[in-house]
This record gives C-alpha cells, sequence and structure tokens, in this order.
C-alpha cells in the first residue's frame, strides 16, 4: 500500500516535538491578555506625594485640560488655584491609559473615562483612582497625594 503524502514515524516525531515546543514558548511569553501589559505605579514609599512645578506644564493654564504630568497620573486645573489629580491605570486590568481629545482611553480592552475620571465606556465599570492635591502659588508647586 503506498501512500505518496504519509508522514513517517520519524517525521510525525520531528513536527510533534516542534509543535509541543512552541506551544510551550507562547504559554511562557505572557498571561492571555491582548495589549499592554498592566501597568503598576511606583509607591510614594512614604513620601508626601509628587510634586510637579505648575509652570513646567503650560496646558495647565487651561481650567478643564487634562495633562499628563508624570508616567501614571493626569492633572486637570479645576480654578485659579485648584487642581485635580488621576491615577492613569485603567480600573479594569490595570493597563496605562492614553490621553486623547480631553478623555482618558485604555489600549488594553477599550475603557474610556471622561476627563473626571468616570467610566464612558466599559469594560471599567469604577471611575479613576483619585489624589488629592494642594497647591501653593508662592512657589507654583503642586502636591499630589
Amino acid at each position: 500500500m503506498g501512500c505518496e503524502d504519509c508522514l513517517s514515524r520519524r517525521q510525525f516525531l520531528a513536527r510533534s516535538a516542534v509543535a509541543a515546543a512552541a506551544a510551550a514558548i507562547a504559554a511562557g511569553c505572557g498571561n492571555g491578555q491582548i495589549g499592554p501589559t498592566a501597568y503598576q505605579p511606583p509607591s510614594n514609599n512614604g513620601s508626601n506625594g509628587n510634586t510637579i512645578k505648575v509652570g513646567n506644564f503650560p496646558q495647565l493654564a487651561t481650567v478643564g485640560t487634562l495633562v499628563k504630568v508624570d508616567s501614571y497620573q493626569a492633572v486637570k486645573r479645576t480654578g485659579a488655584t485648584t487642581f485635580d489629580a488621576y491615577s492613569m491605570v485603567c480600573t479594569h486590568q490595570g493597563c496605562l491609559t492614553e490621553l486623547t481629545s480631553n478623555m482618558f482611553f485604555c489600549p488594553c480592552h477599550g475603557s474610556e473615562f471622561d476627563s473626571s475620571g468616570q467610566v464612558l465606556r466599559g469594560p471599567a465599570s469604577r471611575p479613576l483612582g483619585q489624589y488629592t492635591t494642594s497647591y501653593d502659588a508662592t512657589t507654583d508647586i503642586l502636591t499630589i497625594g
């Protein structure tokens, strides 16, 4: 009985070994999440919080404009001497959001949050974290957290 397309035992074992190796490598390459890796912001290690000089962020001169001030925080001026600060870490699975059209957008799963961190579109069901702020107008320093 002839078989032109049949695999020999040796070919079958070789292909099976390659497939098994590929599966093992793929299993070790992630947690099944599609998109960027979940972001964990650094802790303050007991410090009094993050400080920024407001003048270094010209966009903060405009009330209501969200401004990314570091890797994981955004700030919005709410008045002459008042500010709100938000975590940029999505409440769905911890991915780092991006600022788009004065809103927060999560590139991992598509959650959207308004400029006050409230959920506009899921899968996130909780608003973004908010930090306390303290502004010293004489030094132009904003303390976040």
